[in-house]
């Protein structure tokens, strides 16, 4: 059903959170993984800290999921979360995204009324993929 199950993920607990379901559905499915982590355009911090911690997150998801069997792709990008995610979506050729409804680089929150999803509050990149993303998008709280 699904061959290839995207999940951005950014170092937090709910990226992480989103990362075991994923996990959790690939070997439901005989999925593969493909892990996302995104290096930030424009960062304050070191490019070679950024892409260490970045690596090491990536590193601890394809870890977990080579345990139970299940083969992962790693993608280290540098891009805007934002606006590119879409498109690295589409790169991957996932048929599923697994994203976190909030994490440690989403700071503008939208919060739907009672007529779309009631004290629902997201970030601004899954919001974005919500919308936008032709495949289907399982978000996590």
């Amino acid at each position: 059903m699904f061959d290839v199950i995207m999940v951005p993920v950014d170092g937090s607990e709910y990226g992480y959170k989103a990362a075991d379901v994923a996990i959790e559905i690939a070997q439901r499915f005989d999925s593969k993984i493909a892990a996302v982590h995104v290096l930030e355009e424009f960062s304050f911090n070191s490019y070679d800290m950024e892409e260490d911690s970045g690596d090491a997150i990536l590193a601890k998801i394809t870890e977990k999921a080579n345990k139970l069997g299940i083969e992962v792709t790693e993608h280290l990008l540098t891009a805007d979360p934002l606006r590119d995610m879409k498109f690295i979506a589409d790169q991957t050729r996932a048929d599923l995204i697994v994203i976190h409804a909030h994490g440690a680089n989403n700071h503008r929150f939208v919060s739907f009324d009672e007529n779309d999803v009631s004290d629902t509050q997201i970030g601004s990149v899954s919001e974005r993929l919500l919308r936008t993303s032709s495949v289907p998008v399982l978000l996590i709280k």
